[in-house]
Formats: structure tokens, sequence, C-alpha cells
């Protein structure tokens, strides 16, 4: 069985920082509070790993995400993963900064670092997926999902747009993870639906649980609403809802810890076996090639 997880989740808005100083002071001292409430992982929405990058050149870059990772560059980008290593490191926990663009060839990159509690970078996880849009802005794509284990349990990351392709959940389940991380940052007004359609979809379909981590109010001139929650399978959360936990209703501002506890799940996987009736010669056929080319993969997770 896989071990037990506690999981810290912030949601935040860009707009209450107004220098590089309160960004990494606001950010450190969040990080610190769920540390002493027992979070062993601290997730942070799409985008927050830029945030403090925006506010050095605020006054030298108009208000575009592109152009503030093409003046920020890699070395910028190296320089903001110090700071989130020290911050991990300083609070003994392993954390996910959200995501950053990074200048790459012939585009930019949207990654997602995870660290240990010793400042290590365990993972940088591309997004694999690009809209019509994204892409018409020069982001590129990933080709491999990471794993990672944090003491015995199973770690996946569905950032951004990979929140919304089910194919995605379906290889991390396929891996074996126990829990899909996802920052994103969800444009304004908020649906339900939109949302729904994302990762808790995603949750129901792969019997695991689900860290999603919105970005809220507003910054380089775009405006946020999603919703931060916490999701596993409906049948085992109150009311049959699919939410362990979440950010208050209306929340820009916010944070949480709740427990992730596998033997949750294996309650879940044994009331409806989902594993059990998976089209097993579409992904023999085709789903491999199409996306894990050269790695080798079990169809079904051990003790699923």
């Amino acid at each position: 069985m896989s071990a037990v997880l506690s999981c810290g989740l912030l949601q935040m808005d860009p707009s209450q920082f107004k220098t590089v100083h309160d960004y990494q002071i606001s950010i450190a001292a969040r990080i610190s509070s769920l540390a002493r409430k027992g979070a062993d992982l601290v997730v942070m929405p799409e985008y927050a790993g830029m945030i403090g990058a925006s506010l050095e050149i605020a006054s030298r870059v108009p208000g575009n995400m592109f152009e503030v990772a093409r003046v920020t560059g890699i070395e910028g980008y190296h320089r903001w993963l110090d700071f989130f290593a020290a911050t991990a490191l300083s609070n003994r926990v392993h954390l996910c900064p959200g995501t950053f663009l990074r200048p790459s060839d012939g585009g930019y990159e949207n990654i997602c670092p995870l660290f240990s509690p010793r400042g290590e970078l365990l993972a940088e996880q591309l997004q694999t997926h690009v809209t019509e849009k994204e892409d018409q802005m020069g982001l590129v794509c990933g080709n491999d999902l990471a794993t990672i284990n944090i003491r015995g349990h199973k770690l996946g990351i569905a950032m951004g747009t990979d929140a919304w392709y089910p194919e995605v959940g379906r290889i991390l389940a396929l891996l074996g993870v126990d829990t899909i991380l996802a920052p994103t940052a969800v444009p304004a007004p908020y649906t339900v639906w939109r949302q729904t359609r994302g990762l808790w979809q995603v949750v129901q379909q792969n019997q695991v649980f689900g860290v999603e981590a919105s970005l809220g109010g507003e910054w380089l001139g775009c405006s946020y609403q999603g919703r931060s929650r916490v999701f596993a399978p409906v049948e085992v959360t109150p009311e049959g809802r699919g939410v362990l936990a979440e950010i208050a209703s209306g929340s820009i501002w916010g944070e949480l810890v709740a427990t992730l506890d596998p033997s949750i799940l294996a309650e879940a996987r044994k009331a409806f076996p989902i594993f059990e009736h998976f089209n097993i010669d579409i992904y023999e056929n085709q789903l491999a090639d199409a996306y894990l080319v050269g790695r080798t993969v079990r169809l079904k997770p051990e003790g699923r």
C-alpha cells in the first residue's frame, strides 16, 4: 500500500504583489504556514513561479507572459529555481511552485518543477498538449510524463492545458500514480462545468487523487477565476461530490491542507474496478505509440 501524504495547496492573486520583495516574503511565509500545519507537499498555481520574474521587469516590459519569458531567459528561470529550492529546504517540504514559461529552441516551454525537502530538483514536467492559441503564441510541447515517488506515494503532473486532456490522466494512471498535481490558470468568468471537465473528470475516470491549485485575480492584463480543490473518487467522498477539500467559493486567496490516504482509493477500486474495463487493445495498438514511444508501461498497475 502506498504512503499517506499530507498535501498543502495555495491559491493566490498576483495583483496583490507590488514588488519582488513582497512576492518572496509572502510566498515564503505562506509555505511556512502550510508546513507548520503538517504539509509534506505544497502545490502552487500555474504561472505562480513567474510572478516574481514579471515584477522584476514590470517597468520595462508590456503585459505579456511570453515577453516576460523572453526577457527573463534561461538565466532568470534558474535564478527563480534557486529561490524555490531554498524555500523547500528551509521548510523541509516537497514543493511544486507552479509553472514557468521558459525559452527553448523554436518557442517556449511551460514547465513545472518539483523540489525535495533538501532543495533538490526532482523533476521538470513540460506541458504535453497545447491549444491552437498557445501554438500560435509559440508554446511547444513536451513528449514525456514523469512520475515522482514521495516516500512510497507516486505522483504525476498534468499542468495547464494537460489537465483537460483525458489521455494525460489515463497514461499517468497506467504508470501507477496515486495523485495527479494540476497547477492551472482558468480565465474568468468562472463556470463550474469548464473546470469540472478538467481534473475532476480525470480523477473519476482513473480513481486517483487530484490536487488542483488555480490562479485567481489579475495578472499581466488577464483575469483568472479558477477554484482550487482536492479531488478523490466519488465513491469515497462526502455526498458523492468527488471533492475532499476546497478553497471557499469566490475567494481569490486561500490555502488548505488535505490528507491523501491511498487506502480510500483501494476502497473505490474495490467498489468499482474500472481498470478491469479499460480497452487494452486500443492502448496496445495506438496509445503506446502515440505517447510513450520507447518506454515500457504496465497496462494494469499492481494492486489495481
